[in-house]
């Protein structure tokens, strides 16, 4: 169980973990045992919400890594090919802005260096940015944006519903 005591989000986190299998009948949808959907990256300064989101993708068949600041993204992107980022706005380092900003700039195309491709999906995951900044963020080419705290099987729908 994830639990920080105090900490009224991991408890949300906790309940949310329960809905994705009450949402699916009681049962979480997988894939098929041994297939891999892509290679996830967690962006998040909140180690309880990459440990949900890391366990929650892991299950749905992706590999996945996780950095938790904005300064640690982009080598990351240099050293791997990503499918997927699941990105916080506000965090230390370089904020969720400037890092949407840096992958989309060169849509189609690998940036200079980097082996992701700037038509990696992205799904924004913020608890302070409000309805103005997730639009700001889609308006900077994230794929789906999503208010914290978050039900897991919202973000599953985000990730599955990428088309790329």
């Amino acid at each position: 169980m994830l639990r920080k005591d105090g900490d009224a989000r991991s408890s949300r986190l906790e309940r949310s973990a329960g809905s994705t299998a009450a949402a699916h009948g009681g049962v979480s949808p997988r894939p098929l045992r041994g297939t891999v959907r892509g290679r996830a990256l967690i962006v998040d300064d909140d180690r309880s919400i990459r440990l949900i989101l890391r366990e929650t993708l892991r299950a749905d068949g992706w590999t996945v890594d996780e950095v938790d600041d904005g300064a640690a993204v982009e080598e990351q992107l240099e050293q791997q090919r990503y499918d997927l980022l699941l990105l916080d706005l506000y965090m230390p380092g370089m904020n969720g802005y400037e890092v949407l900003r840096r992958i989309r700039l060169t849509r189609g195309a690998v940036l200079p260096g980097w082996k992701t491709p700037a038509t990696v999906g992205i799904v924004v995951l913020s608890g302070a940015a409000g309805n103005d900044g997730l639009s700001f963020a889609a308006r900077l080419g994230a794929d789906a944006c999503l208010s914290k705290p978050f039900e897991l099987a919202d973000v599953l729908a985000a990730v599955r519903g990428i088309k790329r």
